[in-house]
This record gives C-alpha cells, sequence and structure tokens, in this order.
C-alpha cells in the first residue's frame, strides 16, 4: 500500500489501523481497505455504504478483492475459450489442488466440452501412467510388431496422441509440478501447452524449471519488486492493487483496471478478477 501512495501520488490522509480494532460506525465519511479476516470481514458485511470499503476477504454485500483460485479459474476458463479449445488434458495427482480442479471442471463442462483426465500418484510410477496417457505405449507397441516384422532397420520417434493441445495441472507442490511437467516432455509431449494454476503454490518457484519445461503459470503478475517469491510478491500485489480499486469504488468509476494481481472489472454491483498467464 505505501508503495502504491508514493508511486500513484495519492495525498489523501491515511490511517493504519488494526483489523480488530475496526469499527463500522466510525467510517462515514472515509473509506475502508480491508480487513483481511475471513470471520471479521463476514462479521461486518453490509453493515458499511457500498462506496466506502474494500474487503480484502471474500464478502456478499460489499465489494472485495481477494487471494483466491476464482481469478485463476476464470483465465484459465476465458483462455481456453479464446483458442476455441474443446478438449483438454488435466494430470490429477495424488498431491494436487483437487478443489480447484473440481470447480473449473464444473465451469468447463457444458456439453460440447470434454476432458481426458490421467490420475497420477508418487506412489506409483508417474512415469508409465503420463506415456499411456499420451498414448506413446501404444506407439511403441506398434512399433515393436512393425520392427520384427521387418527385415531393415526402422529409425523409430513415438507419436503422442493428437485429440488435446494443452495439459492442464492444478499443483499444491511446485517440485511436484516441475516432475510431472518433465515427464511430459520426457515422454515426446514437446508440443503440448502445459498450463498450471498457483493459488496453492507459496514459497519460491524456480524460473529455470518453468522455462525449461516450457509451463505456462496463470497467477498474479512477476513484474514486481518480490517476483517469484509468491507469499511476498502476491501480499504486495494486494496492497498495491486494493489502492487503485478503493480509488476507483470512492469515485464511482466502472470498468476495466489493470493491477498486479490481475485485471479487474468493476461493475455496479461486483468486481471480476482475471489473473495473468505468465
Amino acid at each position: 500500500m505505501i508503495y502504491a501512495i508514493k508511486e500513484q501520488n495519492i495525498e489523501n490522509d491515511i490511517e493504519f489501523i488494526l483489523q480488530e480494532e475496526i469499527n463500522s460506525s466510525r467510517i462515514k465519511d472515509n473509506f475502508l481497505i480491508g480487513p483481511v479476516s475471513k470471520d471479521l470481514v463476514k462479521r461486518i458485511d453490509g453493515s458499511i455504504p457500498k462506496n466506502r470499503v474494500l474487503f480484502l476477504n471474500e464478502s456478499n454485500m460489499n465489494f472485495y478483492i481477494a487471494l483466491n483460485n476464482n481469478s485463476q479459474i476464470n483465465t484459465l476458463n476465458k483462455y481456453l475459450d479464446s483458442k476455441e479449445i474443446n478438449r483438454i488434458g488435466i494430470i490429477s495427482d495424488s498431491t494436487s489442488d483437487k478443489n480447484s480442479e473440481k470447480i473449473f471442471k464444473n465451469s468447463w463442462f457444458n456439453g460440447s466440452r470434454d476432458i481426458i483426465t490421467i490420475e497420477s500418484d508418487e506412489s506409483t510410477s508417474s512415469d508409465l501412467r503420463i506415456k499411456d496417457f499420451l498414448d506413446v505405449s501404444e506407439s511403441a507397441e506398434r512399433f515393436e510388431k512393425i520392427d520384427k516384422a521387418s527385415f531393415s532397420p526402422i529409425e523409430f520417434v513415438p507419436r503422442t496422441r493428437e485429440d488435446i493441445e494443452q495439459i492442464v495441472i492444478f499443483p499444491k507442490e511446485a517440485n511436484r509440478l516441475y516432475e510431472l511437467a518433465s515427464l511430459i516432455r520426457f515422454n515426446y509431449g514437446l508440443n503440448y501447452e502445459v498450463i498450471a494454476l498457483t493459488s496453492e503454490l507459496d514459497g519460491k518457484i524456480d524460473v529455470n524449471e518453468i522455462k525449461l519445461h516450457d509451463i505456462s503459470l496463470i497467477d498474479h503478475t512477476y513484474e514486481n519488486r518480490f517476483g517469484y517469491d509468491l507469499n511476498k510478491s502476491r501480499s504486495f500485489c494486494l496492497g498495491y492493487d486494493s489502492m487503485l480499486i478503493a480509488y476507483a469504488i470512492s469515485n464511482q468509476i466502472k470498468g476495466e483496471i489493470r493491477g498486479l494481481l490481475g485485471i479487474y472489472i468493476i461493475n455496479a454491483n461486483s468486481i471480476e478478477i482475471n489473473s495473468y498467464i505468465n
């Protein structure tokens, strides 16, 4: 917030208070940003005029922005829609974010769309399962039969399945994401677009691993002072964007605003957030 105040030349008087000390009756002609606590937001939701508050956790009555998976799922849906994709692959790992996967699947299916899901597990052979998922095993079996029947040496490069172009992963652990992406590439899946939601990841992301395996991350922009250090970076972005959105709400500005967490679309009764694809 302080960085946004300086960079945007905000001259309003600003007071920082503990979220436990918020008193909705004291807001009056002021503007409140926060609290972050879900319980506190629930307690005072609707008790403050709509144009006088921006909560930093989910609410039903007032405007809010929050660090959750909704914005990333919105972006994934819109991105696939823009490419007119009707079938995708999903690696559903035993350690993955099952909640985000379920929400996305519920929003994705509409009668004409399809998902090919591979169940992966660290305790079993993920390599073999992904090989089967990409149809590499079947291609290798065909080659083996032809090779046995042929009297001449045959060059062989396995063909992967062609009915999907995107493979989506919902990781909870960065190292597992790198491992799964590596298995896709190792098993000749070089042309697939590997997309990962990051709402359940924390700590630091290894940029070299992301580039090596060519993974598209759906998240906030990493072009800020904390970059790929997710915990610090997201907190910084949330504070920065809250100042931008608060200004828009208090001045009744509607439409699109590009922040660090994502692209905001401010309507009369809600704010839609769409993350970036990095």
